[in-house]
């Protein structure tokens, strides 16, 4: 059906990374924001999901390190959000300092 070895897995790969990360941008804006801290956690999101549901599709790669691919993926989220938080913080230290 398809051309490639693989194509498949990466139509789904990045096909549900940017429909979350679209979602994002519009439910970001939509509660007021610009829509790029959404387009960065639904991306994240998006990633997380299509990384699990490509690790769970290849049926060669044992439970154990797609558990471990998806609790990665989840890490970084978690990272990202508290340097977001530290950045807001900080950010606005610096503008109180200006001000």
């Amino acid at each position: 059906m398809f051309g490639f070895e693989g194509e498949v897995f990466g139509l789904l790969d990045n096909g549900i990374l940017a429909v979350l990360a679209l979602f994002g941008i519009d439910l970001d804006k939509r509660l007021g924001g610009n829509g790029v801290r959404g387009g960065l956690y639904g991306a994240l999101i998006g990633n997380t999901l299509s990384d699990c549901i490509g690790a769970v599709a290849d049926q060669s790669m044992p439970m154990e390190q797609v558990i471990g691919i998806t609790v990665g993926c989840f890490e970084i989220f978690v990272l990202v959000y508290i340097g977001t938080r530290l950045w807001d913080v900080v950010s606005q230290r610096n503008l109180t300092k200006r001000g």
